[in-house]
């Protein structure tokens, strides 16, 4: 794999193209993100250090579904199609381990549709923050943790599928009981056990 370095908002991969690279990142934080009807973007999903994407399309030989954007000045390694069916078909691990991906994500979406159906926003933001939190310290133990990438209730809308004002209402809860802050456009999870009692 090659590397490069991606700027804020660079876009990595676009919806549309032809599908010829699957990615990793290295370091920073990548949003995949769609269109809804009126143009607007739509958070999908964060993918940290270490995650690939774009392989779907990829294996599937079709255009790529969505469009990844770099949150904040990141590194990311790039495989050109062409290597990657050179390692598929050379390692019988590798078709191996993407079966296992997909089967996860799979579970993941049905677990997240069974959760959305059944849980309370509150109980799903409240989750979310706490894996971020998770995601971006280095050290659990301490207290509090900046979470290192941008995003506004508008995406966290998006995510679970809600208004901005279903949104902004738990915000403000979790902000009363001093679980989280914003402060300059970053969010800090201010008691991560109290977030993770809630899930």
């Amino acid at each position: 794999m090659s590397e490069v370095e991606v700027a804020p908002g660079e876009i990595i991969a676009e919806a549309g193209r032809s599908a010829t690279r699957m990615f990793q990142v290295a370091e920073g934080y990548v949003r995949l993100v769609g269109l809804h009807e009126d143009g607007s973007e739509a958070l999908i999903t964060i993918f940290v250090a270490g995650n690939c994407f774009a392989e779907t399309a990829v294996v599937s030989r079709r255009p790529y579904n969505h469009t990844s954007i770099a949150m904040v000045k990141s590194r990311v390694r790039v495989l050109h199609e062409n290597d990657f069916w050179d390692l598929y078909h050379s390692h019988s691990a590798i078709p191996e381990a993407l079966c296992r991906k997909f089967a996860a994500i799979i579970s993941r979406q049905f677990t997240a549709r069974e959760m959305r159906a059944t849980t309370r926003l509150r109980v799903q933001i409240a989750n979310m923050f706490a894996d971020f939190a998770e995601k971006c310290a280095g050290d659990l133990t301490s207290s509090p943790i900046a979470l290192d990438f941008p995003f506004t209730q508008s995406d966290i809308a998006s995510i679970f599928d809600v208004t901005r004002q279903s949104v902004q209402r738990e915000v403000t809860y979790f902000k009363e009981q001093q679980l989280v802050e914003k402060r300059d456009g970053a969010w800090t999870v201010l008691d991560l056990d109290r977030l993770r009692r809630m899930t």
